[in-house]
């Protein structure tokens, strides 16, 4: 299977948002004092708020307490350290959306 993620980057608020589902969010757990977890209404990761754009993803974590497919864990492996890097060389104060980027086999 593979899924499509967008990245959304609030460079004002030096926040990001991956979006790994177009399934509506019942519920969010914060994993991590930067990370929060969406989930859909059967405990699906939908979604991975960093509320820095630095944030260290837990990705053992993200795996072992959030049931995220190990292959979704790996594309997001690519994404860090990156999206801090790329984002904030970018025009202050935009929202950037990068779409299709990320993709999970």
């Amino acid at each position: 299977m593979t899924r499509k993620f967008v990245v959304e980057v609030d460079t004002t608020a030096d926040a990001a948002y991956i979006s790994m589902s177009n399934e509506p969010v019942a519920d969010t757990v914060q994993v991590t004092d930067e990370v929060l977890v969406d989930f859909d209404e059967f405990r699906i990761a939908v979604g991975i708020e960093l509320l820095r754009i630095d944030a260290e993803i837990p990705f053992q974590k993200l795996i072992d307490d959030c049931h995220v497919h190990s292959d979704d864990v790996e594309t997001l492996r690519k994404l860090r350290p990156s999206i801090g890097h790329h984002f904030r060389s970018s025009a202050e104060g935009t929202t950037l959306v990068g779409q299709g980027a990320l993709t999970s086999a």
